[in-house]
């Protein structure tokens, strides 16, 4: 059974609010008070994360590798 998990992390700085990854990922999302939020701080690997975070206008968003924190995207 594969254990990895990402860890998420958001630029509160760099946030617009635009809601983006919210709508493509609103499992990992939110937007509170005009900035995105990850709903968890680590997750089982999901694409729609990835497409979520990848979808970022201000690349705000990242996904790091929780074991060892290799940055996995935006690459």
């Amino acid at each position: 059974m594969d254990k990895k998990h990402w860890r998420l992390e958001a630029d509160h700085d760099a946030c617009l609010g635009t809601g983006i990854c919210a709508g493509i990922a609103p499992d990992h999302f939110q937007v509170i008070d005009g900035r995105s939020v990850p709903s968890a701080e680590e997750t089982p690997p999901d694409e729609a994360v990835r497409d979520a975070v990848e979808s970022c206008p201000m690349e705000a968003l990242r996904i790091l590798d929780a074991g060892n924190g290799e940055v996995l995207a935006p690459l």
